[in-house]
């Protein structure tokens, strides 16, 4: 499948799914489960359990798909990084976890990571010191 052909399929709505509003993508777990010590990433290739002592750094930068930016997040545990990404199912509520459970992220990093536009604006929004 060429580029072109991934990002208007990206684009275009598939039929038989059904749509969901925007309060109901925004307050969607998705592919995350959470409890006090951490949460659960599941999806069709694996599944990962993170505790939150276990995450040294988190970095976010935008990646350039010539027609939109994508926000991406790595949450990097030792020598290893879960990479995520806006699009993926229950995207919203872990930001609104991560800043729960680490207060010294900024409040508003995913606000300022989207300007200017197409531009990469990698940011380290949590360091374990």
């Amino acid at each position: 499948m060429n580029f072109f052909s991934k990002l208007f399929q990206k684009l275009t709505p598939k039929e038989n799914e059904p749509k969901k509003s925007f309060d109901e993508i925004y307050a969607d777990l998705g592919s995350f489960e959470y409890s006090e010590d951490g949460f659960k990433f599941t999806n069709e290739d694996f599944s990962k359990i993170i505790k939150w002592s276990e995450i040294d750094q988190i970095n976010t930068y935008k990646k350039d798909l010539y027609a939109y930016d994508l926000v991406v997040m790595e949450i990097v545990c030792g020598e290893k990084a879960l990479t995520i990404n806006e699009e993926t199912p229950g995207w919203f509520q872990l930001v609104l976890k991560l800043k729960q459970v680490f207060e010294a992220i900024p409040k508003d990093w995913d606000i300022n990571i989207t300007q200017p536009p197409f531009e990469t604006n990698f940011t380290t929004i949590y360091n374990k010191t």
